[in-house]
């Protein structure tokens, strides 16, 4: 066998030459010739060159591939139909893909001479339906989908049979340097020999651009489009039902559909003997109507676990996968009254909350209550009005989470059959090994699903003293049959007992004390001789009162924000509610200390802030500085993967208007005339990951800042210079 493998790999080259030439002579100079013969011999010819290409696995594709790569994709798309079969008859299935779409090739080329007047069809209408074929006349524009399926190419000239302007979409897929030069003559050959059979319509290529098909819709005319592509990277998609499952398409044409505000059909072509074939439709209906692409996709799938074999996309199923589970419909109630009420970043959550959690209807139409506390509609009201049988509650809106938490709180309830109120875990739960260890968006992703190895459901743990959750979800319909006494909206849960339970998979992180941080970590950064501080953006003043308990100074707090400043007030602190750069050193007086612990990242201009600091410092004073490093590994490892995704706190807030290296941060300081005395770096415990990543950046050769990489927020002493 060594010797034998040896021989081969010694004469593939000229073996594959050889190959390669007689594929060239197949579509140069064999499919033209057949295409002249009597049409009995030539689709007999197609039949055989068909079982020729299936037992070598070779096709067009393949062939510009240099590999048998569809073939094996074709037998690994039938194991993914919902039709049971053994692995024989999947392959039969294979073979008969070979030959189908060799008869197609061969249509083509009779389409190219000019001999469709010789082809018979007859058209199958859908039962009880107003349709009868694409009218010459339309007001609507008419998208008619069809898949890679039987005679599919020779259906759009049987659709223009009856006098309509019919147009195809076609794909520049063919010109990639790698097919040759024969087969992209051969596409050419049959798009223009399509065209005189179209009623003035056209074949044209999309890449080029899809305002002419936008035209054509919109002046009525029909538009082929083929309805079973997958997915392009940065395409658009569709979610429709499809071979037994909701899977994401190519989904451009169908938007460019709706957008249009025309209609959507379908339909099948197949061939019942050598020249005679049978077009099957479906009804069309608005192309925004969910129920006419049901009926589409309906009409494919039935046809495709009909005939397996005469599907020659089956290859690109595995292109195709499933689509998670979505959640139920569902009602949203959120409650404004937070301590971030009205700061930006909070603004920005509830944005981002809305898009992930849109509380979706089965028709579509968003469903969010927005209440303060007090004012909150009662239980009762959702239980005799609400139109579904789902309710997520947020509690307060200060919270991260990922798109999938209806679902996972929706299968908990599912799971737990009593189970009336299902509780998301949150990160005041996650301790050992769950301990939050996210930094970013794709981070807190990853964090999300390591959990769904946890159990779908489990008992609620009774804390001490009680804490309100920060999500949950309520069954409606379960809820209405125990006939629940009232509870205010935060007591519920608790109200409920044993038929509240917990979903560890659903994890939220609470963000709502964000200003309210000690920051007491900081506080020996300070030289020990520092009585008097100036504390810059200190939120509601958590760092003042941890610097006034350890140091029994005095302090003033400089906080824009009026919620915070209020809040900080009511705790017994000086506050200064503007900017520092309004602070009149002669009224103030001088400070040993002046310390911007996460604040010159949210400045537009830091600058004139630090200038100011300066101007405010005692003899020998200091200015303690902490920011976040944008060099972070995890970062880093998102920008490269393409993402950048802003968060309403943390390393990428979406307040932040300025981004820091330990350099930059440098050059800041050094431009107010500070420069840095003591550095210390935050620098987590580094996670398998994070090596990873560090070694694979090693490895491509790419120079390393290892300490940046590893720094997750920079801390610095500095004096005046």
């Amino acid at each position: 066998m060594t010797v034998l493998r040896r021989i081969f790999q010694r004469w593939r080259p000229g073996v594959w030459r050889w190959v390669q030439a007689l594929h060239h002579i197949d579509f140069a100079w064999v499919l033209p010739a057949m295409a002249r013969l009597p049409l009995a011999w030539g689709y007999r010819l197609a039949e055989w060159r068909g079982r020729l290409n299936a037992r070598t696995g070779r096709d067009w594709r393949s062939m510009a591939l240099g590999m048998r790569h569809v073939q094996r994709q074709a037998l690994a798309g039938y194991h993914l139909l919902p039709v049971q079969a053994s692995d024989a008859q999947r392959l039969l299935w294979s073979r008969e893909r070979f030959v189908v779409e060799a008869r197609d090739e061969f249509e083509a080329r009779l389409t190219a001479a000019g001999r469709l007047a010789a082809l018979r069809c007859r058209h199958v209408f859908p039962p009880g339906g107003s349709f009868a074929g694409v009218a010459p006349e339309r007001r609507r524009g008419l998208l008619l989908l069809t898949p890679h399926f039987d005679s599919f190419f020779l259906g759009v000239a049987f659709a223009a049979r009856g006098g309509a302007k019919v147009n195809l979409m076609s794909s520049a897929v063919t010109h990639d340097a790698r097919v040759d030069r024969a087969v992209q003559q051969h596409f050419s050959a049959k798009y223009r020999g399509l065209e005189p059979y179209l009623n003035g319509g056209r074949v044209l290529d999309m890449e080029a651009g899809i305002r002419p098909f936008y035209r054509m819709l919109e002046q009525g005319e029909a538009l082929v489009v083929l309805g079973d592509a997958p997915v392009l990277p940065q395409g658009v998609a569709t979610q429709v039902d499809f071979l037994g499952a909701s899977r994401l398409l190519a989904g451009g044409a169908l938007r460019m559909a709706q957008k249009a505000d025309c209609d959507l059909g379908g339909y099948i072509c197949r061939m019942e003997r050598p020249g005679e074939y049978v077009m099957e439709w479906c009804e069309p209906g608005p192309a925004n109507d969910p129920e006419t692409v049901r009926r589409v996709y309906a009409l494919f799938t039935r046809a495709i676990e009909q005939s397996p074999g005469h599907w020659w996309a089956s290859d690109l199923l595995p292109a195709m996968p499933p689509c998670p589970p979505r959640a139920p419909a569902y009602h949203v109630l959120a409650f404004t009254d937070s301590p971030l009420e009205g700061s930006a970043e909070l603004n920005f959550g509830l944005r981002a909350l809305q898009r992930q959690w849109p509380g979706a209807m089965d028709g579509g139409s968003t469903r969010w209550h927005m209440a303060r506390h007090d004012t909150a509609p009662p239980l009762a009201a959702f239980l005799e009005d609400a139109d579904t049988s789902h309710l997520l509650v947020v509690l307060d809106p200060a919270v991260l989470g990922t798109a999938d938490l209806p679902l996972l709180l929706a299968q908990c309830l599912d799971a737990c059959g009593e189970a009336v109120c299902a509780v998301a875990e949150d990160a005041r739960f996650a301790v050992n090994e769950w301990a939050p260890d996210y930094i970013t968006q794709a981070d807190f992703e990853r964090y999300v699903a390591r959990r769904g190895h946890l159990p779908t459901h489990a008992p609620t743990r009774p804390p001490e003293p009680p804490r309100r959750p920060l999500v949950y979800m309520l069954r409606l319909d379960r809820l209405r049959a125990r006939d629940p006494r009232p509870a205010a909206w935060d007591e519920l849960p608790q109200a409920l007992g044993s038929a509240t339970v917990l979903a560890p998979r659903a994890f939220v992180h609470g963000y709502a004390a964000y200003q309210q941080g000690s920051r007491s970590e900081m506080l020996d950064m300070l030289p020990e001789g520092v009585q008097r501080l100036l504390d810059v953006g200190g939120g509601e003043g958590g760092f003042v009162q941890a610097f006034l308990r350890q140091r029994a100074g005095a302090a003033l707090l400089v906080e824009p924000g009026t919620q915070a400043a209020r809040r900080a007030r009511e705790r017994g602190l000086e506050v200064f509610a503007g900017p520092i750069e309004q602070l009149d050193p002669e009224s103030v007086g001088r400070f040993d200390a002046i310390s911007f612990l996460d604040v010159l990242e949210h400045l537009e201009e830091p600058l004139p802030a630090l200038r100011q600091a300066r101007a405010l410092l005692a003899p020998g004073g200091v200015v303690l500085v902490s920011v976040p490093n944008l060099g972070y590994w995890s970062v880093v490892r998102d920008l490269a993967g393409g993402r950048f995704d802003y968060l309403p706190v943390g390393i990428l807030c979406r307040t932040h208007l300025r981004f820091f290296t330990l350099r930059s941060l440098e050059e800041l300081l050094a431009d107010a005339g500070l420069e840095i005395v003591r550095l210390r770096r935050h620098t987590p415990a580094p996670s398998v990951e994070q090596r990873q990543f560090v070694q694979a950046l090693e490895a491509a050769g790419l120079p390393c800042d290892h300490d940046s990489l590893a720094t997750e927020s920079l801390h610095a002493l500095a004096r005046a210079r």
